[in-house]
C-alpha cells in the first residue's frame, strides 16, 4: 500500500512540474504567422527580399534636420562690421601731417568698422573695408592718403567683431565665442578649437543653426568625409547633442542587453556579436529574429514598403545566404533582435527532470521497501 501511494504522489509530481527553460523558441514566436488575421508579417531574409527591404523606410530616431552639405572658402581673412581695426603708419617726408615731429611712424588704434562698413582716418575721412581682406584693405587706405603722403606705407590689423566670430554652444569641453580667423574657419576648426567633444556625450551630433535654418549631421559622419565639413559663418551657433539610440537584443545570447546605436550603422550580426554571441548549448542558428515597427503610412501593397507595419525578419545562420543577410542587414533604433532557443534544449530539460523523478522514484520504492 505505501508503494503504492508513493507511487501516486511521484506520478502527479511528474505531471505538475515545470519543464525549466530560458528563452521561447523560433515556432513560439511566429505562431499565428500563416493566418490570414495575423497581425505581422514574416520576411525571410535572403539575397532577394533582403534587396527589397532594403528600399523600405527607416525606423526609429533619425535626425529632424538635413544637413547644410560641404562648403569652402579662401584663407583670407575677411573684414565685417563690427571688427576692430589698428593701422601703423609710416611716412619718410619732413613735416608729415601723420606723423608728428621727428617720427616716421604713427598708430591708430582700435577704430571699430561701422555698421556701414567703413573706419573713419584722420585727414582722408570715411574708408570702405567690409568684406575686403586686411590686405585689400591695406592698400586701399594706403591710396586714399597718397594724395597727403606720397611715399606712406601702412601696415593693418583686424581683431573679429560679433559679425565675425562663431558659437560653440553645448556638448563641447570649452564652450564659448571663437573667432573666425580666415574664410575656411570650419565647423569641425570650431568643435576642435572648443576642446573636442565632450566626454558624456555617447552618440554626438553636430547641430548647426545659421538665421532661421538648423542642420544636422551625425559627428562621425562628419569626420569621416572631410567634403561635408562647411565653412563657418559670423553668427553661426555650433552645439553637439546626445542622441541615444539603441537595439534590445533578446534570447539565447551571451547577455541581454540593449546595444547602443551609433553611425556607421550596426547589423544584426554585429547586434548579436556585441551581446556576446549565439549561445552554443541554446540557440537556434536557424531562429535569429528581427521584430520590428513602422509608421502606419509605410505601409504599401508593392515591393517598395512592408504589408503590416509589425515585421519579424527571420534569419537562417546555418547557410551562406543567411549569414551574408544578418552581415548586412542593417537593425534599426527600436528593434528587437531575438535569438531564439532550440527545440532539443526543451527536450533535454524535460530529460532532465524526468530523470532525476526516476531518481526520486527509485527512492521511494527503497523506502516503501
Amino acid at each position: 500500500m505505501l508503494r503504492l501511494f508513493l507511487s501516486l504522489v511521484l506520478v502527479t509530481a511528474i505531471s505538475g512540474c515545470i519543464v525549466p527553460r530560458g528563452a521561447v523558441t523560433k515556432s513560439e514566436v511566429l505562431r499565428g504567422s500563416n493566418s490570414q488575421d495575423a497581425s505581422f508579417d514574416v520576411v525571410d531574409l535572403n539575397p532577394t527580399s533582403l534587396a527589397m527591404v532594403e528600399k523600405w523606410p527607416r525606423t526609429g530616431g533619425g535626425l529632424k534636420h538635413g544637413w547644410i552639405g560641404g562648403s569652402r572658402g579662401a584663407s583670407d581673412y575677411i573684414i565685417r562690421s563690427g571688427d576692430i581695426l589698428s593701422l601703423s603708419i609710416w611716412d619718410s617726408q619732413e613735416d608729415s601731417l601723420l606723423t608728428g615731429t621727428g617720427q616716421k611712424e604713427a598708430r591708430v588704434q582700435n577704430i571699430r568698422v561701422s555698421s556701414g562698413g567703413s573706419v573713419y582716418l584722420p585727414y582722408i575721412g570715411n574708408v570702405q573695408v567690409a568684406g575686403k581682406t586686411i590686405e585689400s584693405a591695406r592698400n586701399t587706405i594706403a591710396r586714399q592718403m597718397e594724395s597727403i603722403a606720397p611715399s606712406v606705407q601702412v601696415l593693418v590689423s583686424a581683431q573679429p567683431g560679433q559679425n565675425n566670430i562663431a558659437r560653440a554652444v553645448d556638448g563641447v569641453s570649452r564652450p564659448g565665442a571663437y573667432p573666425l580667423t580666415d574664410r575656411s574657419y570650419s565647423v569641425l576648426n570650431l568643435i576642435a578649437d572648443a576642446g573636442g567633444v565632450a566626454d558624456s556625450i555617447q552618440n554626438p551630433v553636430v547641430r548647426l543653426m545659421r538665421g532661421g535654418g538648423t542642420y544636422e549631421i551625425f559627428a562621425s559622419e562628419l569626420t569621416e568625409n572631410s567634403a561635408l565639413d562647411t565653412a563657418l559663418r559670423g553668427g553661426d551657433k555650433v552645439l553637439v547633442t546626445d542622441l541615444p539610440q539603441n537595439v534590445t537584443v533578446m534570447g539565447a545570447t551571451g547577455r541581454e542587453m540593449q546595444v547602443p546605436l551609433k553611425y556607421p550603422p550596426m547589423t544584426a550580426l554585429q547586434a548579436v556579436t556585441n551581446a556576446g554571441g549565439l549561445t552554443d548549448t541554446r540557440a537556434n542558428p536557424k531562429g535569429l529574429l528581427v521584430l520590428r515597427q513602422y509608421e502606419h503610412n509605410a505601409v504599401r501593397l508593392d515591393t517598395h514598403g512592408p504589408d503590416k507595419d509589425l515585421v519579424i525578419f527571420a534569419l537562417d545562420m546555418t547557410n551562406a545566404d543567411g549569414l551574408f543577410a544578418a552581415q548586412k542587414f542593417e537593425v534599426f533604433p527600436g528593434d528587437i533582435v531575438y535569438a531564439s532557443e532550440s527545440p532539443l534544449v526543451l527536450i533535454n530539460n524535460f530529460l532532465d527532470v524526468f530523470r532525476a523523478s526516476g531518481a526520486t522514484f527509485v527512492q521511494a520504492q527503497n523506502l516503501a521497501n
